[in-house]
């Protein structure tokens, strides 16, 4: 592992109410003895066990990415790729979560190959896309010539 200093980075976290809707959404899915549950036979994080949790999680995230970073930079990379994060994975000891890593790099895939870009999504606005380039042109000098109307008007002295 690296012997990088993060000592600087003391200001990183992470948002508590997102972890606290991780940690509500696994807790149901964990078996538990009943008899030691709450009340409604659900388990519950105390504040200070969801502080602990943050920080070991951000230690993680800390130690993942500067070991992949070193990989990276071992292979004269300037871009960390997710092969980097496997092996890292690897070399920290969870090789074991390198597949549930892989499902969820699949999931993200796929929703950006169903998102619609920024220029998609300008091309159909407003069904400008199916107009000339000369028809877009005229509405645009119109629109400036509007523009600078209004701008005179206000620059000229009231009352006169």
């Amino acid at each position: 592992m690296s012997d990088k200093d993060f000592s600087g980075n003391d200001d990183l976290s992470l948002p508590k109410a997102t972890v606290q809707k991780i940690i509500s959404e696994i807790l149901p899915q964990v078996p538990h003895d009943a008899s030691a549950a709450g009340r409604d036979g659900e388990m519950t994080f105390t504040r200070p066990a969801r502080d602990l949790l943050i920080s070991c999680s951000l230690e993680f995230l800390r130690m993942l990415s500067s070991e992949s970073n070193d990989i990276s930079e071992r292979e004269s990379k300037k871009t960390i790729s997710v092969e980097h994060v496997e092996q890292a994975l690897t070399d920290l000891g969870f090789g074991s979560y390198i597949e549930g890593c892989r499902g969820v790099v699949g999931e993200w895939q796929e929703v950006q190959k169903k998102r619609v870009g920024r220029g998609e999504k300008m091309r159909n606005f407003g069904g400008f896309d199916k107009m000339g380039e000369e028809e877009l042109r005229k509405m645009q000098e119109a629109l400036l010539g509007e523009a600078r109307g209004r701008m005179e008007g206000q620059n000229e002295p009231h009352g006169e």
